[in-house]
């Protein structure tokens, strides 16, 4: 009875959770490494670049466009993605709701766990957004340095 629960149960919490964060075969560029993931142009940064649950680092993401950039217009961008490396979200031990979810639920209500599962796919947007971010910045100050902006 239990073997037959636990599939039904995998299965109805799956709509829960964004497409993005199921594993798909087919985004693997190479049968013989899994691992290995080509770092190519990418047309639009807002767009998730990938689909595992754990992502792979992928190096610097250019854009279309990149190479008509001029210096002063490379610092416009690094500073206006510059934000996006920093994150709000407290840490597992700094967050207070996480003290509080676990505290009411070992007196009151076990339902309030539900929130440290809440906090970590919270946690994995924004370790997704923010790493999205630094790679768009290595990209563009990589772009900096091929231009020699650097130099007087």
């Amino acid at each position: 009875m239990q073997k037959i629960l636990l599939p039904i149960a995998l299965y109805s919490l799956l709509p829960l959770f964004p497409q993005h964060l199921v594993a798909e075969p087919e985004n693997y560029p190479s049968p013989i490494d899994p691992l290995y993931q080509r770092t190519e142009t990418v047309p639009d940064t807002n767009k998730e670049s990938h689909s595992r649950i754990y992502p792979r680092p992928t190096g610097p993401v250019y854009k279309a466009g990149d190479e008509q950039l001029s210096c002063q217009q490379l610092d416009e961008q690094l500073a206006r993605f510059e934000s996006d490396t920093y994150s709000a979200k407290p840490g597992f031990y700094e967050d207070p709701y996480t003290g509080t979810s676990i505290w009411v639920s070992a007196i009151w209500a076990p339902e309030a766990l539900t929130y440290l599962g809440y906090s970590g796919i919270a946690e994995y947007h924004e370790n997704d957004r923010m790493n999205n971010a630094q790679n768009r910045i290595e990209a563009l100050r990589r772009r900096k340095a091929s231009l020699h902006c650097y130099e007087h």
